[in-house]
């Protein structure tokens, strides 16, 4: 199978069916006790309160189950992407693993007289992503095989998590493509797929599209990982005044960049006069002309659907865009 077939299949499975994710770079953290769910709350952008474990041989829509967010510092720059899968009596966490000792360290500093407790287990547990129309309904098929499940679609693509104890995830792994069905393909996506894919879809990545340095709104999450309903948590003050008083200084866009060259990450970005006004983060050649798709950073003022740039040179526009505030 050539590349190009592969990752026309995989598009394919994404669009109609579902793209299954091992996902080996994610630790884990268990959070137990009977405060779990409203202190762990305090310390996440996205809203726990509703949530509640999937019952037993749920059926699409179930409840989701769990939730996509993110872990902020007291000045509102992320500190980690965050997975949430809540099941009966514990909920687990998900993040980068070079995230994990330094996250637990910080939730324990908030730990006081809550009846919660917190422990690694990223040798014993293994996570997997389900992205596409489809992924929902493999919830069922992935707690069979021995998985905590929940249905979160962080990508806006339609999306499932699953959590299993490191034995079971081949099992895990082989019941969510074997899943039955006739509505799409599902497919394990490979790394290379994955990154194209994942641009075209305007998905962005920590430690290349967004870090440590940035608020959820320049990395353009605020829609996707946070709530602007729920009560405090760690840095809320400053990620709602942001939302609500001001706005970013810079946001992260996809753009389209006439001609077939690669175009470097850091390459500048710049209004049709040669004004700097961003970088660009992460590029994939656009399946659909000769041109390729970027993520970059981009001024406020200019961070629009449709602006007309240029980028390391060449003739671009913005594709998409987080919405402008009124």
């Amino acid at each position: 199978m050539n590349n190009a077939h592969e990752l026309d299949e995989q598009r394919h499975a994404l669009r109609e069916g579902a793209l299954v994710q091992a996902m080996p770079e994610l630790g884990t953290l268990i959070v137990t006790g009977s405060d779990r769910q409203t202190w762990l709350n305090g310390l996440v952008t996205c809203d726990l309160a509703p949530q509640k474990p999937l019952p037993a041989g749920a059926k699409v829509p179930p409840p989701a189950g769990g939730a996509y967010g993110l872990n902020v510092v007291k000045t509102g720059k992320i500190f980690a992407e965050v997975w949430l899968v809540i099941a009966e009596d514990r909920i687990y966490v998900g993040a980068l693993r070079d995230r994990i000792e330094a996250l637990r360290e910080s939730f324990e500093r908030y730990l006081i007289m809550e009846d919660a407790e917190l422990a690694d287990a990223s040798g014993e547990h293994a996570w997997v992503f389900a992205h596409g129309p489809r992924a929902a309904d493999l919830s069922v098929a992935g707690r069979a095989a021995g998985a905590d499940a929940a249905i979160v679609d962080w990508t806006g693509l339609g999306g499932a998590l699953f959590v299993a104890p490191r034995q079971a995830e081949d099992a895990v792994l082989a019941a969510l493509l074997q899943a039955p069905g006739e509505a799409g393909p599902v497919l394990p996506a490979t790394s290379a797929a994955w990154e194209v894919l994942r641009v075209e879809n305007n998905v962005p990545r920590f430690g290349v599209d967004f870090d440590d340095q940035n608020f959820p709104q320049e990395a353009s999450l605020e829609e996707r990982a946070v709530s602007f309903n729920k009560g405090c948590y760690l840095g809320q003050e400053t990620v709602f005044m942001l939302q609500m008083r001001g706005h970013a200084k810079k946001r992260l866009v996809q753009l389209a960049v006439e001609g077939e060259g690669d175009v470097p990450a850091g390459a500048e970005i710049a209004l049709p006069d040669g004004a700097a006004v961003g970088a660009v983060t992460s590029q994939v050649k656009d399946p659909r002309g000769q041109r390729v798709l970027a993520l970059g950073y981009v001024k406020y003022k200019h961070a629009l659907q449709g602006t007309a740039l240029r980028v390391a040179g060449r003739a671009a526009e913005i594709t998409r865009a987080p919405a402008a505030k009124p």
